[in-house]
């Protein structure tokens, strides 16, 4: 097996702006955890590779900060959320054990539906905006699960605004969308949201106690991103049972492209500040960094009470898509790199905005570098673009002509969030040339260009029959 350093390996040993010692260690992990690989087949081997070089330093980094943040502000106990803290809860507790880190590193199953729904005690614009968000694909019945509601509870108000059951789980249009919104917009389906919700809060809420939020000990949450909606449902669920800690709620993120707090006193800390201009590809590609934190378990949709205890009810007890893809080799691989970099570096000689130099070398080579075979292990990974995970899609699909001519007519891509770096490394040679930066950024201006005439041409179409009728 070759022991040289590899592309990856070679940008953190080179780096001069890394401390020698530093670089030397964290190389040499990343180099060492690719070589213990015991996998036999190519696309194992790959994402063990790509997970040694790329994702592990990334992740163990991220959670290296949380708790270093932790311990700086007093904070006694971690919980990292579902499904996305799976990984980095494995990580965490590595580093605690090596490292001799004091805090209590726990797995909370929680997500978006399971606390948004519950925490619900009015319908407003913000409300409407989470209940409705408009994802590719969107559905009356999607929309309805989001408030653990089914749309036969609602199936009169349904109808009135031209939502028979045939067309319950059909993908909408624009205007079906909006058509949608005013359907639960309507009183009856808002106060029993309001009513389902109510139910759903106690559930939720004993979950909490249940898992010692309220017990007294200082807490923050651990998550991936994106906005901080969450927290803020969260939060709201946790002051309405007066478990709201006085010093607010932490809640430490990889990156955030907004926070959304529910309190002036809620804590949004970000390792990776995505306002700096070369960092925009975090809020992009999106889908590709969740991937990187996948579980083996469905989503949590919501709580239940059985046998005196709560228990989160997942989407699916097993996510076999992942599972079969290679998730668990994934995880074996991040867990033996935090294996090997704490045995063989003390946390004394490193520090986070280090490891923060490296996630940028990494992610940058990564995400719009991707060799043609981690361009098609890791693009053919299946995600779903709606919180119910209706429709999958491949993370990056390959070209065909079809898909070609979209993005170059309309600037459509085949769902929001596609990998595109990875999707052009999987297609044919000519598709390639055809979407190269230059093609894509004339017919984007060209289209911009065509729109603006439109407009105009439309306004003084609109303004000439006015100004004719003053003339009489």
């Amino acid at each position: 097996m070759p022991s040289h350093l590899n592309r990856y390996e070679q940008l953190i040993a080179h780096d001069s702006q890394l401390p020698l010692q530093f670089r030397s260690q964290l190389a040499g992990a990343t180099k060492l955890t690719r070589l213990h690989s015991k996998e036999t087949s190519s696309d194992k081997q790959i994402i063990w590779d790509t997970t040694a070089n790329v994702i592990a330093p990334i992740l163990f980094g991220f959670v290296y900060w949380c708790l270093v943040s932790a311990k700086k502000r007093g904070i006694e106990r971690l919980y990292f959320v579902a499904r996305d803290g799976q990984i980095l809860h494995k990580i965490a507790q590595v580093i605690c054990q090596n490292w001799g880190y004091d805090i209590d590193c726990r797995y909370l199953y929680g997500s978006r539906q399971a606390w948004h729904a519950p925490s619900l005690m009015e319908i407003g614009e913000a409300e409407l905006g989470w209940i409705l968000d408009s994802t590719t694909f969107l559905s009356v019945h999607s929309v309805c699960e989001r408030v653990n509601l089914t749309p036969q509870q609602i199936e009169d108000v349904l109808i009135r605004f031209e939502f028979p059951p045939s067309k319950w789980n059909l993908n909408l249009s624009r205007q079906e969308r909006s058509q949608l919104e005013q359907a639960f917009r309507d009183p009856q389906v808002i106060e029993l949201i309001l009513s389902t919700s109510a139910v759903y809060r106690e559930k939720a809420i004993g979950y909490f106690r249940q898992e010692k939020l309220g017990d007294g000990l200082s807490f923050a949450i651990v998550d991936i991103g994106w906005l901080g909606r969450a927290q803020r449902s969260f939060s709201q669920l946790l002051r309405s049972a007066g478990l709201y800690p006085e010093s607010g709620v932490h809640g430490f993120y990889f990156a955030l492209e907004k926070q959304a707090k529910a309190l002036g006193s809620d804590h949004l800390l970000a390792f990776y500040n995505v306002e700096k201009p070369d960092r925009h590809h975090i809020s992009k590609y999106r889908h590709l960094f969740e991937l990187l934190v996948a579980a083996d378990h469905g989503g949590t949709m919501r709580y239940e009470q059985s046998d005196n205890q709560y228990v989160p009810i997942l989407r699916y007890q097993k996510n076999e898509k992942a599972i079969n893809w290679g998730l668990y080799v994934l995880q074996n691989a991040g867990v033996e790199f935090a294996q090997q970099l704490t045995t063989n570096l003390s946390d004394s000689n490193c520090a986070t905005d280090q490891f923060l130099r490296a996630s940028d070398l990494l992610i940058e080579s990564f995400v719009y570098d991707p060799s043609p075979i981690e361009a098609k292990v890791f693009g053919s990974f299946l995600i779903a673009d709606d919180q119910g995970e209706k429709v999958l899609y491949e993370l990056a699909p390959a070209y065909n002509f079809v898909n070609c001519l979209k993005l170059l007519s309309f600037g459509s891509q085949p769902f929001k969030g596609v990998w595109f770096p990875a999707s052009l490394a999987r297609s044919h040679p000519l598709f390639r040339i055809v979407l190269n930066p230059n093609i894509l950024n004339a017919t984007h201006n060209l289209r911009v260009i065509v729109g603006r005439l439109k407009r105009s041409i439309r306004a003084k179409t609109e303004t000439e029959p006015a100004s004719r009728l003053v003339d009489t």
